[in-house]
């Protein structure tokens, strides 16, 4: 064997156990990281249960009497119905309450399919009409940003399901309205589906550090308090199994919807809700919703980008006012 060759093959050893090296760092974090996730548990009191849709059981909680409500969270890294925690009591005693975990988060199942806006819209639509049987009464959504763009398509498909739209500070008229297969949205995608790399950043993305930065700097006001039980809240939930999948769908973009067409053909009321401070979907939006339909009428509330958290007593305060008014006999419902 030639001198050339030697060191071509030890110039291959090499390469072969550094990358050997890298996937057991990799496998060694990832376990690390799972091991540290902690329990994930619903903070909701009421009726639990689960609804076996098409491509896996999708986990609720109902509780109260009267006409039914369904509370939709939004689209994000350990996302949950915990974000209407401390509005789900207060929206309960006047109406009976529904607050699921959208498929691939919460409690819910998370198969490793792709996510796509059609995917939520048909799980909206279904779970409203087996579930709450919005068949026989027409329910009241509360949808929060892209959980919101996602209800919008349901209620434009299926009208006759919902009677009254609460959105707050939904997407896909001025932000994440670019839907659609890419070649560079797929690889990235196949990238943080991946078993070893992908799991890596995603546990990246997800950590407690990167959870921290995310709700004080691009989701509550400055000043809000995040204490270290919300931190391990969203960490136990965006490190169960599967809990990448859905995630990697968003942050590859398969998730953006356009909504503009849809919404401007709604003719039932909608309530827009949004924070004064909102960054990551700031006010200034709030506008081209009003504009694409101008019978929506508008709440700002002073806090962030979750007024259901931040401001729990006024924001269901303000939805149950506009919900009264807006009943079709005038009384609750």
């Amino acid at each position: 064997m030639s001198d050339s060759t030697r060191r071509g093959f030890a110039g291959w050893q090499i390469a072969a156990l550094a990358a050997a090296g890298v996937a057991g760092g990799l496998a060694v974090a990832n376990t690390i990281a799972r091991r540290s996730a902690g329990e994930a548990r619903s903070v909701l009191s009421g009726e639990r249960g689960r609804y076996a849709w098409t491509l896996g059981d999708v986990f609720y909680t109902v509780k109260g009497s009267g006409a039914p409500v369904v509370l939709i969270h939004g689209i994000y890294a350990g996302a949950s119905s915990y974000e209407f925690r401390k509005v789900f009591d207060l929206l309960a005693g006047d109406y009976r309450v529904y607050a699921l975990d959208l498929l691939g988060f919460g409690l819910s199942e998370k198969p490793p399919v792709t996510y796509t806006p059609i995917l939520y819209q048909e799980l909206i639509e279904d779970f409203v009409r087996q579930v709450v049987g919005g068949a026989e009464q027409p329910v009241v959504a509360i949808a929060s940003t892209l959980g919101a763009a996602f209800t919008i398509r349901a209620v434009a498909d299926r009208p006759g399901l919902f009677s009254r739209l609460v959105l707050i500070e939904p997407t896909g008229i001025e932000d994440l309205a670019r839907g659609g297969e890419t070649t560079g949205r797929r690889i990235w995608r196949a990238i943080l589906r991946s078993p070893l790399l992908g799991e890596a950043i995603y546990n990246a993305i997800a950590s407690r550090p990167s959870i921290r930065y995310f709700l004080e700097k691009q989701t509550y006001a400055q000043g809000y308090p995040v204490s270290d039980d919300i931190i391990d809240h969203y960490h136990a939930y965006a490190h169960q199994p599967g809990a990448r999948y859905a995630p990697a769908s968003f942050i590859s973009g398969t998730l953006n919807t356009a909504v503009a067409s849809a919404y401007a053909v709604l003719s039932l009321p909608i309530l827009l809700c949004w924070g004064k401070d909102a960054r990551f979907t700031p006010l200034e939006h709030a506008r081209a919703f009003r504009q694409a339909n101008p019978a929506a009428e508008l709440r700002v509330f002073d806090c962030g980008a979750l007024p259901q958290e931040e401001v729990p007593e006024e924001f269901a305060r303000e939805v149950t006012t506009w919900l009264r008014a807006t009943s079709p006999t005038g009384t609750q419902s």
